[in-house]
């Protein structure tokens, strides 16, 4: 699990970026779930820098940031009201499915040494990797660091804390391999 720690404000883009992406995900999140809207929303992500793979397919209610930072298959189905932090990067492969309501956390707090105010201790940053063919199920959260391999699934609410082999079933808090699909 690779990870690199900075300040909040490095690497931050500027404000007129930050309004546009503001607009971004606005839409994105209150555009309907259709074949002409995810073109669109396909579209208005690339021109914010994201990669957007053919006939992607993002629900209503998906939030995301740091567009350029997101890589996103063909054939990839994003669930309603799922979460995509990207400041660390976030690639997710062909044909994967995130499901509704699930998180994908590629930035967090730092926790300082000692007694150390939380609030000014910075952020850590950690590539989210989904391989293809894979599955996160409703509601699981992975979080920054984790690549979940080729066909895995991980179950529903899981919250995902290490990398995932391929083909292997997780569920749990953190989640556990509870199988290898054969």
């Amino acid at each position: 699990m690779t990870q690199r720690s900075a300040r909040a404000t490095e690497e931050a883009p500027g404000f007129a970026a930050r309004v546009l992406d503001q607009v971004v995900t606005a839409a994105v999140g209150l555009l309907p779930h259709g074949p002409g809207a995810n073109e669109l929303k396909a579209a208005l992500l690339a021109v914010r820098g994201a990669r957007v793979g053919r006939r992607a397919k993002l629900w209503s209610g998906v939030w995301m940031d740091r567009f350029d930072r997101l890589w996103i298959g063909d054939d990839v189905t994003v669930g309603k009201d799922a979460i995509l932090v990207c400041g660390g990067g976030v690639q997710i492969g062909h044909r994967a499915m995130v499901g509704h309501g699930s998180k994908l956390i590629s930035a967090g707090h730092r926790i300082p040494e000692g007694r150390a105010p939380m609030r000014f201790a910075g952020l850590v940053y950690g590539k989210v990797t989904i391989g293809d063919d894979s599955w996160v199920a409703a509601q699981a959260v992975v979080l920054p660091g984790v690549t979940v391999g080729e066909g895995a699934i991980v179950a529903a609410g899981a919250v995902v804390t290490r990398d995932v082999p391929p083909f292997a079933v997780v569920a749990g808090v953190p989640a556990r391999v509870v199988r290898i699909r054969s």
